[in-house]
C-alpha cells in the first residue's frame, strides 16, 4: 500500500537504480480495488443468490491488507537493499517514506471530513496526523478515527520504523538463513492467524495487550525476506540482464495463482491466514517469471492504475460517501449505477490527488530534506575544518 514502486531514483537519493518491478506494480490496483469490492454488498448478494465460492471470495477481500504488507516489505528490500549502512542513511529513509505516504494521506483525512465538516475529539485526531492511531491496544476504537481505513497506514508507520534495522539484518545473512527466517515468520502468520486481526476484530486475552502493528509484522517481515532472496538469487544468476528469474513457462505464478483464489473462496477461519503463504508465492512468482499475466500486469494501463493505487485505497470511503449523498438527493436508488458512478469518480479523483499532490508534495518534501541534508553536512564540514 505504501511501497515505492518507481525505483528509478536521483543520485541525490538514498535509493540504487535497479530495475522496476513492474508487476508488482500493476497488482496493486487490483489488490485495492478488490477492498473497495469489499466495502460493497457484492459478497452478500452472492451469497443470497446461491454463489458461496463467490459470496466468499468478495468477503474476504480484506485480506488484500497483508498481501500489501508483503508486497511493502518486498518492495522496500528489493529498492533499499545494500542502502542503509549509516546512521544518516535510515533518516534519509524516513524522510522518503514521509515524503511518499504523508502528503495524500493528510489529503484523505481532509476528504473524510467532507460534507459532515466534522473532524474527530482532538487527541484522535492528532493521533490520526501522527499515523499512530493503531498503536493503542487499549482504546482499538481509535484506530478508525476520521478516515477508518487509514489504520492500514498506521500500522506500515511501525513497519517504517523498524525496516532499516530487520533490513542491516537480513540482508548479511545467507540464503539459508533468510528462507527459514520467511519459513519461521509465515509459520508464525499461520499460527496467530494473523491477517484476521483488522480493524474491528475482538482481541482475546493477551491480544488485549498488542498493539494492533504487532501481528503484521511477521507479515511485513516475510516480504523483505523474500525481497532479499529474490535479490540474492538474481545477484547469482549467470542469464542476461532482464532475463526471467526462473527458467518454468509460468508453474510457479499460475500454481500460486490458483492456490490464492482457492483459498480466498473458502469462509473465514482460523486457517485464514494460509493465504499468506500463496500471496507470497505469488508475489515472487510475478517478479521472477515472465508468463502472460506478468505481462498484464506491467501494460500501460495496468502501471497508472497501481500508480493511482494508494490514492485509491485512501479516498474510497469519503468518494463513497460522496456518491451516496448526491444520488440520494438525485433519488437514484439503482445499486449497480450507484457503484458504477462511484467507481468512475473515485479513478477519476486518485488521478488527480496523484497528479496534483501525491508526486508534486513527494519532489517538494524531498527537496527540502535534500537541503537540509546539504545543510547538515556543510555544517559537519566547517566543524572538522576547525578542529
Amino acid at each position: 500500500m505504501g511501497a515505492e514502486i518507481a525505483l528509478q531514483a536521483a543520485p541525490s537519493e538514498l535509493t540504487a537504480h535497479r530495475r522496476s518491478l513492474k508487476a508488482l506494480t500493476g497488482i496493486r490496483f487490483f489488490a485495492a480495488f478488490y477492498v473497495v469490492i469489499f466495502h460493497t454488498r457484492v459478497g452478500q448478494l452472492l451469497s443470497e443468490h446461491g454463489f458461496t465460492a463467490a459470496g466468499n471470495f468478495f468477503y474476504n477481500g480484506y485480506l488484500a491488507v497483508p498481501l500489501f504488507f508483503l508486497l511493502s516489505g518486498f518492495i522496500l528490500a528489493y529498492t533499499y537493499e545494500g542502502q542503509i549502512e549509516e546512521p544518516g542513511d535510515h533518516r534519509r529513509f524516513w524522510e522518503a517514506r514521509f515524503a511518499r505516504i504523508w502528503p495524500v494521506y493528510a489529503v484523505s483525512l481532509l476528504m473524510a471530513s467532507i460534507p459532515s465538516f466534522t473532524i474527530p475529539p482532538l487527541g484522535s485526531a492528532l493521533a490520526a496526523l501522527g499515523m499512530v492511531q493503531a498503536w493503542n491496544p487499549f482504546d482499538p476504537g481509535m484506530a478508525g478515527a476520521w478516515n477508518f481505513v487509514c489504520w492500514t497506514l498506521s500500522v506500515e508507520a511501525v513497519f517504517y520504523i523498524v525496516f532499516p534495522f530487520y533490513q542491516t539484518w537480513i540482508e548479511e545473512k545467507s540464503s539459508r538463513t533468510q528462507l527459514l527466517t520467511m519459513a519461521g515468520m509465515l509459520v508464525v502468520c499461520v499460527a496467530i492467524n494473523s491477517a484476521s486481526r483488522t480493524l474491528g476484530y475482538k482481541p482475546v486475552g493477551v491480544w488485549h495487550w498488542i498493539p494492533l502493528p504487532i501481528p503484521h509484522l511477521p507479515e511485513f517481515f516475510t516480504g523483505v525476506g523474500l525481497g532479499n532472496y529474490y535479490l540474492r538469487l538474481l545477484s547469482g544468476r549467470a542469464g542476461k540482464p532482464g532475463e526471467p528469474l526462473l527458467p518454468g513457462k509460468g508453474v510457479w505464478t499460475y500454481g500460486s495463482l490458483i492456490a490464492t483464489v482457492a483459498l480466498l473462496c473458502r469462509p473465514d477461519s482460523a486457517w485464514t491466514s494460509l493465504v499468506v503463504i500463496a500471496f507470497a508465492a505469488l508475489l515472487f512468482g510475478l517478479a521472477a517469471e515472465r508468463t502472460l499475466l506478468s505481462r498484464f500486469l506491467s501494460s500501460r494501463w495496468m502501471l497508472l492504475g497501481g500508480g493511482i493505487s494508494y490514492s485509491i485505497y485512501l479516498v474510497q470511503m469519503p468518494v463513497k460517501s460522496w456518491v451516496q449523498a448526491i444520488t440520494e438527493r438525485m433519488h437514484l436508488g439503482n445499486e449497480g449505477l450507484r457503484f458504477l458512478i462511484t467507481t468512475t469518480a473515485l479513478i477519476g479523483v486518485s488521478l488527480i490527488l496523484f497528479k496534483a499532490v501525491e508526486d508534486p508534495a513527494r519532489k517538494l518534501l524531498r527537496g527540502i530534506f535534500a537541503r537540509m541534508e546539504a545543510g547538515r553536512t556543510a555544517q559537519e564540514q566547517r566543524k572538522r575544518a576547525t578542529t
